[in-house]
């Protein structure tokens, strides 16, 4: 092997050294494109439209707030035995509603897109120019504008373990907009039409549980009612016929004493006289309807009460809190994108590190462009041999 061919070999190895000494004798590529990567960031960072974030956060609600909601009667139902006697039904409830449950459904409505889109229309038929200028955009169809907006709204809760009832969740809502006064106040509307929302879907659902109950209530009332009148009615037939009997054998006075009955055994009616027979008939007959009659059946008086009660609810909303405003949303102070200081640093490393990858490509271009010349000269003949 030649001398000339183990230097060729030699030069083909890397060392580290000889990379140093290329980037160095090739720094202006380093310096030229770091200054380039920097000038390109500050230029984006400078151009970009800056993007504003703010929060809205909720809380579950003291219980406090949910009192009108839990009245005792409302989480109290009843039912009727075989006796026709007025029970209480274990663990169901008219309505009922904690803090925990009303913040999971609220959640719901911060992410239903039947929801959103109801307040995004809602925002648009105001004809707002200025406020449009920032949701809605000519060039794109009503979808994509719709998807286009509340893409840039996020729902989270603050408790990602799930565990809101033990430890008093909380639910955060952020928003990005490119003003700052119209994401604020855009975010702040969306929490007042989801909690209106809410309360419109809550007083429906009270007015259709009470109503349920209530006609069941007067269902079971109706039918007690019938079945004792029913009851009434046999007995004054019996009575009557009873009572004829005995005025066609003229037996006026009881025909027995207390001493000549067997408990096991009832004489017939009409042995107790035409007189008791008559005056019972009298009194079953003069027997007042509504309040009179109700103390002779099983549990009216109890089903009448709640019944009375269900008629007469009233409950104050004004009262009714369900979830706690933690923090309303306020004008962010800066723009969460583009962090300048960081993408001028990012420009500036990918500067720094293609103007290496670009020294090196020059310096190895000259190296290669050496190694083709000095080949060429090594395969001339010698000039004596000429």
């Amino acid at each position: 092997m030649s001398n000339l061919e183990s230097g060729y070999k030699a030069e083909d190895e890397i060392d580290l050294f000889d990379l140093i000494d290329d980037i160095k004798d090739k720094w202006y590529w380093l310096v030229g494109t770091t200054v380039v990567g920097v000038a390109l960031a500050v230029l984006y960072a400078l151009l970009a439209t800056p993007t504003y974030q703010t929060e809205l956060v909720y809380k579950e609600a003291d219980v406090t707030g949910l009192l009108q909601l839990n009245q005792p009667r409302l989480k109290e139902t009843y039912a009727v035995n075989s006796s026709g006697v007025v029970i209480r039904k274990g663990d169901e409830a008219v309505f009922s509603l904690s803090p925990s449950r009303a913040l999971t459904d609220i959640e719901r409505l911060f992410k239903s897109g039947v929801v959103k889109r109801q307040f995004y229309t809602s925002l648009l038929l105001e004809n707002n120019n200025e406020m449009n200028s920032f949701i809605y955009n000519d060039t794109l169809t009503e979808e994509q504008n719709f998807s286009e907006f509340f893409r840039k709204l996020h729902v989270n809760s603050s408790d990602s373990n799930g565990n809101a009832e033990d430890d008093g969740g909380g639910l955060e809502i952020s928003f990005e907009l490119s003003d700052p006064d119209w994401a604020t106040a855009i975010l702040n509307r969306f929490g007042l039409f989801v909690l209106a929302e809410y309360e419109r879907r809550v007083k429906y659902r009270v007015d259709i549980a009470v109503s349920g109950v209530l006609e069941h209530y007067k269902t079971w009332e109706a039918s007690l009612r019938a079945s004792y009148n029913a009851g009434i009615e046999r007995r004054m037939v019996q009575l009557t016929e009873a009572a004829n009997i005995a005025s066609s054998i003229n037996q006026q006075q009881p025909f027995f004493s207390s001493k000549d009955t067997s408990i096991t055994i009832q004489p017939p009616l009409y042995m107790m006289g035409e007189k008791a027979l008559r005056k019972e008939i009298e009194q079953l007959s003069n027997r007042n309807t509504g309040v009179g009659e109700n103390a002779y059946i099983n549990g009216m008086s109890e089903l009448l009460w709640n019944i009375k009660f269900l008629e007469g609810l009233v409950i104050d909303w004004s009262a009714v809190e369900y979830v706690e405003l933690d923090q309303a949303a306020i004008v962010p102070l800066r723009p969460i994108k583009p962090r300048k200081i960081l993408v001028v640093v990012l420009g500036g490393v990918a500067g720094f590190m293609a103007g290496i990858m670009f020294a090196l490509l020059a310096a190895a271009n000259v190296r290669r462009k050496e190694q083709k010349s000095a080949k060429r000269k090594a395969k001339r003949p010698p000039h004596w041999a000429a």
